[in-house]
């Protein structure tokens, strides 16, 4: 790449991520050659790792374009996480089984070390990631940390807080009505009443108030 690609490049990563982490995230993706594309909201995930297969050569990232930029930086991580989990064990272990979980919490202690995440959130990473497997509340904390909302004092209730069968809309896709058919760990499947399709939603996802 010449000095004004990378240039621009580093551009597009500062619109995203917090100042400090362009340049480690700039190199990583240069180093793996990772296809990296920011992408519109998804209500069924924050982003997405593809390994490299016969008909797809190269390792391919894409991370929400409307996140927080702390958060983006923790869905980077855990997606170079899945990244690191490929090179090392191919398709032979389960997506986030313990050999992702060791590879995510090295990145997520690693950028915390060199200073890339708000001093308030290093307690709970440290909880987070004391040992394998990875503490799954202290985790979910994080992420509304990063994300910039607080328990405690959030307004808006988040699709993970609703019962089987209520009806709602969320934020991102107003125009749409949804109707809660099962809750799994992090995301939701859901009946979309303007179509009749299932979807899968985020238990981040806020939850519009009805008027």
């Amino acid at each position: 790449m010449t000095e004004s690609e990378i240039e621009k490049s580093k551009d597009i990563l500062r619109r995203y991520l917090p100042p400090t982490a362009v340049d480690p995230i700039f190199e990583y993706i240069r180093r793996h050659k990772i296809h990296f594309n920011i992408k519109q909201t998804r209500t069924s995930k924050y982003g997405d790792y593809r390994c490299p297969s016969p008909n797809h050569r190269f390792h391919e990232i894409s991370v929400n374009g409307d996140l927080a930029p702390h958060f983006f930086l923790l869905v980077m991580l855990h997606e170079m996480a899945h990244l690191e989990t490929n090179l090392s064990h191919g398709r032979t272990v389960q997506p986030h089984g313990h050999e992702w979980q060791r590879h995510y919490r090295d990145l997520i202690v690693h950028y915390a070390q060199e200073g890339h995440f708000p001093k308030e959130s290093l307690p709970l990473i440290a909880k987070y990631t004391a040992h394998i497997p990875l503490n799954r509340a202290a985790g979910r904390t994080l992420e509304r940390m990063l994300m910039g909302k607080n328990n405690e004092e959030r307004r808006c209730a988040l699709v993970q807080d609703l019962a089987v069968d209520t009806i709602f809309r969320i934020a991102t896709k107003p125009h749409l009505q949804f109707v809660m058919l099962k809750k799994n760990r992090t995301r939701y499947q859901c009946l979309c009443l303007n179509d009749n399709r299932r979807y899968t939603v985020s238990g981040e996802a806020e939850v519009l108030e009805e008027n």
